[in-house]
């Protein structure tokens, strides 16, 4: 599997306070089969001013120390960019996007939408980058009405849903929002969105609970499939549910077919 949003890089942000706890969490991710975690510091600018050199340098300590550990996990550098007037220029400048594609993790305000959140997400767009909107489960707006997270789909916005909200770490109303997201199709990736606070990584417990309430395809497509196209900068198809029908009738017809050649 690979995660794609984490707070990792130690004593950055609200993450991991120091490296100990940094290589601790990496060793876990290891041990649970994360191939691949992207490092994904907030970026506000009134809070977390965390310009590239900043990321850049806990990053490289980061990737020096795991190197020095033999953990074999890659790490790849992002941030998580909170959306206001004129972020662009902010997001260039600093480098922001995921690794060198044009995919790059944003958020918004959890208790309301800006007004001019639909300018912000239409300028990254226009300037050719792939915004993934980091928990939309998590704000007040999409959890009133989930269905609305569809609209973001329309303007070529991708959806990261936090494993813990599956899971129900979030509380009611984030699980409820979260299942209903994924069941319509409206969720693109899962990921931690690991602050290193407790000792439990639930990414994989997220992946195997997706499996046994939905499918196994599902869980692949959003934890590993989806995420390396991220990667590799490759298209991912914003509108895959029916994909996904389809793959369940084509199993459901092999089995039926196996059965009736056995009868």
């Amino acid at each position: 599997m690979i995660d794609l949003h984490t707070h990792i890089l130690p004593a950055i942000d609200d993450g991991s306070a120091d490296m100990q706890t940094s290589i601790s969490f990496l060793k876990k991710m290891a041990d649970c089969g994360i191939t691949d975690v992207v490092c994904t510091s907030h970026y506000i600018r009134h809070q977390f001013h965390n310009t590239y050199a900043v990321r850049k340098e806990k990053f490289d300590l980061l990737k020096n120390e795991a190197y020095k550990q033999n953990i074999q996990t890659n790490l790849h550098l992002a941030a998580e960019v909170y959306l206001e007037t004129e972020i662009l220029q902010d997001i260039k400048q600093e480098k922001m996007n995921i690794d060198d594609t044009n995919y790059i993790l944003v958020e918004t305000d959890f208790t309301g939408f800006p007004p001019n959140l639909k300018e912000l997400l239409y300028q990254l767009v226009k300037e050719g980058y792939n915004p993934i909107l980091a928990h939309p489960e998590r704000y007040s707006n999409l959890k009133k009405n989930p269905e609305l997270a569809e609209e973001f789909m329309h303007r070529n916005v991708l959806l990261q849903l936090n494993a813990a909200s599956l899971l129900g770490g979030y509380g009611r109303a984030s699980a409820k929002a979260a299942w209903k997201m994924l069941e319509m199709g409206f969720c693109h990736f899962i990921a931690s969105d690991c602050h290193c606070r407790s000792g439990e990584y639930q990414l994989p417990a997220a992946a195997d609970l997706i499996t046994r309430k939905l499918d196994n395809y599902t869980a692949q497509l959003i934890t590993v499939e989806n995420p390396q196209k991220v990667l590799d900068n490759k298209k991912i198809d914003m509108f895959y549910l029916e994909n996904v029908e389809i793959k369940k009738k084509t199993v459901w017809n092999k089995i039926k077919s196996t059965f009736n050649r056995l009868s």
